[in-house]
């Protein structure tokens, strides 16, 4: 009962809207844990692409493993000189799939524009899943 009550309000909050945040860079954004929480079980956990890395685990482990992917690929674009034009959260509402997305938007040094997802699905009460190519610095 209380999984059908957060999917019927993880839909009718983010049913129908393109992006859930949008800023310059993903460490503006402060409320990760608490969308993470927010997403509904999945009864077809697949990426909305294939990924080469997938990190398993519970709320804690997605979240440290997510936040330091995607600052971590920020920084490396911004040293390699490429211009991160846009950081963005967007939700993917399939039938029985519950996609939270993390892009990053940006220019590389021929000026052609990239963008770059991640994606995080939850599989049971305390299980998530990021999937992720994003560079992750050693």
């Amino acid at each position: 009962m209380a999984e059908k009550n957060r999917q019927e309000r993880f839909i009718s909050t983010y049913q129908g809207m393109d992006k859930i945040w949008s800023g310059p860079s993903f460490i503006q954004y402060h409320d990760y844990k608490i969308l993470l929480a927010e997403l509904p079980i999945s009864e077809v956990a697949v990426p909305k692409q294939p990924y080469g890395r997938k990190f398993p685990g519970n709320l804690d482990y997605v979240y440290g493993e997510m936040l330091y992917s995607l600052a971590g690929f920020e920084g490396y674009l911004r040293d390699k000189a490429f211009k991160v034009q846009e950081c963005y959260i967007r939700p993917i509402l399939g039938r029985n799939t519950y996609i939270l997305e993390f892009d990053i938007r940006y220019r590389t040094d021929e000026e052609e524009e990239v963008t770059r997802p991640a994606e995080v699905l939850r599989l049971g009460e305390t299980k998530y899943v990021f999937y992720t190519d994003y560079y992750r610095p050693m």
